[in-house]
């Protein structure tokens, strides 16, 4: 099964990055994808708010523990696109 170049992790991730950077109110270059969220300094509530971005993003109904789960956002976007080929 094939992903779409919309659900790659790749593109996933950029967008995450983007979002990321905005709740953090960094540039996107100063978001390490590999590095925890609450390491970069992501609270809670912007990690509930981020899990509803997502939700709304790409209509997926997900658990709010999704970025404790999977803490970086290397870790959210393999699991993202992943869920991608399961729901194809």
């Amino acid at each position: 099964m094939f992903r779409t170049t919309a659900h790659t992790p790749t593109t996933i991730q950029d967008w995450l990055v983007e979002r990321v950077a905005d709740y953090l109110d960094r540039a996107p270059h100063q978001v390490d994808p590999a590095t925890p969220l609450a390491e970069l300094g992501m609270d809670s509530v912007s990690a509930v708010s981020l899990c509803g971005e997502i939700e709304d993003r790409w209509s997926l109904d997900i658990d709010p523990t999704l970025v404790f789960d999977y803490p970086t956002v290397v870790a959210i976007a393999t699991y993202l696109a992943d869920e991608f080929v399961l729901a194809a």
